[in-house]
């Protein structure tokens, strides 16, 4: 019973005996092959003379961490077809040693090689007392074959990216079983129509906003139904507000300017504006300023080549700028200043109490003064205490203006305008989400500063209401609403929603949605990030589809359904 367990095939294989190398720390195990009858490889005649024996080295599973080593006594026979180009041949053993390798060695190999790929699946196969070298677990991943998956009746499309802004590549899904279907090289309209046309079946398809999809499904497979993805339209409302925000950068600086007014009382004085212009820049403020300089300077000559003809993609190649870039600047009313968010907390921060104190004291020496917090635990670089005692040494009241500054951070004031994208967010979000100074300091002051804004966040939030609970009945009044607001960007986003009606009604009558097919290009970006970008997209593709099988909670769940179909 012991040589059965212990052999790879009991019904090919005979154990002989086991050896115990203490020098190596291998175990050896030596079988002899039991077959009386062999089939000849080519010709497929039997043949029962023996030429010569040899021996076969394989590989097994380690036992008690120790390596297993198979030396099986393999025999050679005649081919008595005289009309075979095999003279001799070799018995073969495919039910237990195809390779170099038992069946069962070469399944955990090929398993660690699908989830760590080759190099990180060679380091952890030796610990595992299975040295092989990362070339042979690609190998050995490449010769599996992918699993046959036929085409779903819920499909999901989503693009990746192979480099971001210049290859992309298409996920499809199946959303019933969570299973990826395939793996597209591009993201190209006609590599998806010729995939649906090669399997048709699919009744509803899933996908983003992107035009390439809506077309290849419409023509591919134009009888399934399109849904388009809830999270995505939800996108395209934030993106509308971004564009509105940035046609009003003005109205977010004249908040900023009204709240800093009504916390200080007053406006500064000529003589603290004179100090404040006076005072000498640092040094990162000098190459922060350079850099604005040099971004104003592109700025004018992607607008001066506008002016004299040329198109975006000529001025993006003859500046040396992205076409995003270029369009961005093109379509701005004049030059946009970079809003960079507040530093939230600084390693200074806990010591400038101290530093103020001590600078009060009469200590001008700041390599003392660092000296002094390293001892109290300060860990940051002398760059930072050097740029911030710079300009305090030099103001004569500068503990009142960090008193001041200290009580409008305690109000939540912003000393900088919010970026467009700040409030756009602001916009967009659940007021329920929001804490009460980001209401009452940044979101009111804009509604209540332009009567266009405040139209436009109750839009928006009535747009976040009708997509996240399904309101399909509020979908039509809501696009009257947005096109005779006046508002142009909230009319080209209607005008979109309008040419994909059919996709954004689906998706607020049907609980479809793209969130698997999400989850699964995360699992993608991490396969790729993992092989570090050398991989081929054969041996991408074939990671991807192998550990994409249904989850066990699923299984559950199916499981639970076909036992109330049958009841």
């Amino acid at each position: 019973m012991a040589s059965v367990l212990l052999l790879p095939d009991e019904a090919y294989l005979a154990l002989v005996s086991v050896e115990v190398n203490e020098e190596t720390k291998m175990i050896i195990a030596t079988a002899k092959t039991t077959g009386s009858v062999v089939t000849c490889p080519v010709c497929g005649h039997t043949a029962d003379r023996v030429h010569s024996h040899y021996i076969r080295t394989l590989g097994d599973l380690p036992c008690c961490g120790q390596q297993v080593r198979w030396l099986v006594d393999v025999r050679r026979f005649w081919c008595e077809n005289t009309t075979c180009q095999r003279v001799i041949f070799t018995e073969r053993l495919p039910t237990c040693a195809p390779a170099r390798r038992t069946e069962k060695q070469a399944a955990i190999l090929c398993e660690i090689a699908f989830a760590l790929g080759g190099k990180a699946g060679a380091r952890i196969a030796k610990l595992l007392s299975m040295q092989t070298s990362h070339d042979t677990l690609l190998r050995l991943m490449q010769r599996a074959e992918p699993p046959q998956v036929s085409a779903p009746r819920i499909l999901g499309l989503d693009d990746f990216a192979w480099k971001k802004g210049s290859r992309w590549g298409t996920l499809l899904i199946d959303q019933e079983t969570h299973q990826v279907v395939d793996v597209l090289p591009d993201r190209e309209a006609e590599t998806v129509i010729r995939w649906l046309v090669e399997h048709p079946g699919v009744e509803i398809i899933s996908r983003d906003r992107a035009g390439a999809y809506a077309d290849a499904a419409r023509r591919g497979a134009p009888q399934a139904r399109q849904i388009a993805d809830r999270f995505h339209l939800l996108l395209n409302r934030q993106a509308a507000m971004q564009r509105l925000f940035e046609r009003k950068h003005e109205i977010l600086k004249q908040v900023v300017t009204q709240e800093q007014a009504q916390n200080q009382g007053a406006e500064p004085s000529c003589n603290q504006q004179e100090q404040q212009e006076a005072r000498p820049l640092t040094p990162t403020e000098e190459q922060r300023q350079a850099r604005r300089a040099r971004r104003k300077d592109r700025y004018e000559e992607v607008i001066k080549l506008h002016k004299q003809g040329m198109s975006q993609t000529a001025i993006a190649t003859l500046v040396g700028l992205n076409r995003d870039t270029v369009h961005a600047y093109i379509r701005a009313p004049e030059f946009r200043e970079q809003v960079r968010p507040n530093r939230h907390k600084s390693k200074l921060d806990p010591y400038k109490d101290y530093l103020h104190q001590r600078l009060a004291e009469g200590q001008p020496s700041v390599t003392d003064l660092i000296a002094e917090i390293r001892e109290q635990g300060f860990r940051g670089g002398d760059t930072i205490v050097f740029d911030y005692l710079r300009s305090k040494r030099c103001e004569p009241e500068w503990q009142q203006a960090y008193q001041q500054r200290k009580q409008q951070t305690a109000r939540g004031v912003s000393r900088k305008p919010l970026s467009a994208h700040q409030a756009a967010w602001l916009f967009v979000c659940n007021p329920r989400k929001l804490k009460w100074r980001q209401i009452w300091w940044q979101l009111e002051p804009l509604r209540i500063e332009d009567e266009e804004l405040g139209q436009a966040y109750q839009l928006a939030q009535d747009f976040r209401t009708m997509i996240t609970q399904r309101q399909v009945a509020v979908l039509p009044r809501w696009l009257k609403e947005a096109e005779t607001s006046g508002i142009s960007e909230l009319r080209s986003l209607a005008a979109g929603i309008y040419r994909d009606y059919d996709a954004v009604y689906g998706a607020l009558e049907t609980a479809v949605s793209n969130g698997q097919t999400e989850a699964q290009v995360h699992r993608l970006k991490l396969i790729k990030r993992q092989a570090y970008g050398r991989a081929s997209f054969e041996q991408l593709r074939l990671r991807v589809l192998h550990g994409s099988g249904v989850t066990h909670q699923e299984k559950l769940r199916l499981e639970r359904l076909s036992q109330q179909k049958c009841v």
